[in-house]
């Protein structure tokens, strides 16, 4: 079934909880993947952790730009990260902002799939990034708690529209309201420091 995602402020305490490991693929858990793939295709992004959809779980859906479909990782846990890349980061959780914050370029990640068969894989860059976005999420970490610095994020908001009357989108610097925002929900974790 389709669900809403859960956003700040209105729903902080649950999404600063640490989520459950799954000891099988049971009921609960197909029923998670199938309200994953079922609110996939509703929002924009690249991965949905379970707590942003109201789960306690221990799970996500992702997509690289190299699959055709999305793919639930139950259980994933980082066994080694290497390097370190600061890029922009944002979340259906926070939405509307975007910061740079410093992830680990390479890990390497063990889990659980949808089918109940165990993966360890290693990804590299924004396949990397991506997977540890979506961890933070089950440690109740938020991408906001990784920023630097604020005053390099910006806010998206929709421009003129083009010679075809499409609108654009621009990028402007957060306002005093987001940055407000932004320091009153963040709980800062230094760079890449690995939690899981």
């Amino acid at each position: 079934m389709k669900q809403r995602i859960w956003m700040l402020p209105d729903r902080q305490a649950f999404l600063r909880q640490r989520t459950h490991k799954v000891k099988n693929i049971g009921s609960r858990e197909s029923q998670l993947a199938i309200d994953f793939t079922d609110t996939w295709d509703t929002v924009s992004a690249y991965g949905i952790a379970a707590p942003q959809i109201g789960s306690d779980l221990r799970a996500f859906i992702w997509k690289s730009q190299d699959m055709t479909e999305p793919e639930v990782i139950f259980n994933p846990k980082v066994l080694r990260a290497l390097g370190e890349v600061k890029d922009y980061d944002g979340c259906l959780s926070v939405p509307g902002f975007y910061c740079p914050t410093r992830r680990a370029n390479t890990i390497e990640l063990t889990g659980l799939l949808a089918d109940g068969h165990s993966i360890r894989r290693k990804y590299e860059g924004f396949d990397a990034r991506i997977l540890q976005h979506e961890i933070d999420h089950l440690e109740g970490v938020l991408f906001i708690d990784r920023i630097d610095d604020i005053g390099e994020g910006y806010t998206v908001v929709q421009g003129p529209p083009d010679d075809e009357g499409e609108p654009t989108i621009e990028h402007e610097a957060p306002s005093d309201a987001t940055v407000a925002f932004i320091e009153r929900f963040r709980r800062p974790v230094p760079g890449h420091a690995l939690v899981w």
